[in-house]
């Protein structure tokens, strides 16, 4: 093989990226004398994505804060990162317990009571009743005697004053189970409505990237991401909301892109993640290893098959160290590569 002008700098250059040159203008025949302990891959049919990473933030769906409903002393508090199902408390107020939590869209925004007049509120407690194991007859928008009968059952089993009432700071309707966060006062304080207790979200993970408005195109709802995790592990996301309002953070505009994790991701809170957009996208092409190119000297690549033989290739995309390939090729051809 003849040296390259240049010598050393170029050889080394190339063999460090895995490409290879090789003289001439025909893509000559591999020498007889390899190495017979080449690694090979074979020629893959596979979709390819060239993504561009961005810095995301992993956290918790429905982020909120958790405020007293009742006056007292703050006698307990869950810790941060417990998870409250359904029927439990979430704190302790003069020693007892206080805001069980029921699942629901609707907010508590009055006091339950055989006098209140019908809504779909009712129809949400009875709903939770029910799914506890307290029977309060046909689950609708009407209280009646076989509701009051229920919560009766359900105050009685939590130490409650069994009076069939619930005030608006004994119960707390959210849409599923909640995480508790970092704690907003402590035991001993002094506890009354409105007052925070702790930062609340749901159990589900979500990450966030602030996303240049000007390059919004690049999130669309429903595409999937990858998510390099602070552990060095990756998995898949999907875009669950792109914000239809823009914000100024410093001297950008952004808008907020929420993405929902499809794998496990730990459980660290507002810590930093790389998200991968999909720039580019081919489906269904032919892709070898990046390390199965041999650059030809005069131009343009080639593969070489481990029969020896080199096919000249053109290539197209190149994603996640694999690279498009057009030649005179097919699927499940082994390659030889760099090792």
């Amino acid at each position: 093989m003849k040296r390259l002008a240049g010598g050393a700098a170029v050889a080394v250059g190339l063999v460090a990226t895995g490409v290879f040159v090789l003289g001439g203008d025909e893509a000559p025949r591999a020498q007889e004398s390899a190495t017979p302990s080449r690694a090979t891959a074979a020629i893959e049919r596979r979709d390819l994505v060239d993504r561009e990473n961005l810095a995301g933030t992993i956290g918790y769906a429905d982020a909120g804060t958790l405020s007293a409903g009742v006056s007292g002393t703050l006698t307990e508090l869950r810790d941060p990162g417990a998870i409250i199902t359904r029927g439990h408390s979430l704190y302790e107020v003069d020693g007892k317990p206080a805001a069980f939590l029921l699942y629901g869209d609707l907010p508590v925004w009055r006091d339950f009571s055989s006098s209140m007049t019908d809504g779909e509120d009712v129809r949400q407690l009875e709903r939770n009743l029910r799914a506890l194991g307290y029977d309060p007859g046909t689950v609708d928008d009407d209280w009646d005697w076989e509701t009051t009968a229920a919560v009766k059952d359900f105050q009685e089993t939590r130490g409650l004053t069994e009076d069939g009432t619930l005030n608006r700071g004994e119960i707390l309707f959210r849409p599923g189970a909640i995480r508790i966060g970092e704690a907003k006062a402590a035991v001993g304080d002094s506890a009354s409505p409105g007052r925070p207790v702790a930062e609340i979200s749901s159990k589900e993970r979500r990450v966030t990237v602030e996303l240049d408005a000007r390059r919004q195109q690049l999130a669309r709802r429903g595409d999937t991401v990858t998510v390099d995790l602070p552990s060095g592990k990756t998995v898949d996301g999907r875009i669950e909301d792109v914000g239809k309002v823009a914000t100024k953070q410093g001297e950008e505009v952004v808008v907020e892109v929420t993405i929902k994790l499809s794998g496990g991701s730990g459980t660290l809170d507002q810590a930093p993640v790389d998200v991968g957009f999909a720039v580019e996208r081919r489906k269904g092409v032919l892709a070898v290893p990046v390390k199965a190119l041999l650059a030809r000297q005069g131009g343009g690549y080639a593969v070489e098959l481990t029969d020896g033989r080199l096919v000249k290739v053109e290539p197209g995309l190149y994603a996640d160290d694999m690279v498009e390939v057009e030649g005179d090729l097919r699927e499940g051809q082994q390659v030889v590569t760099a090792l």
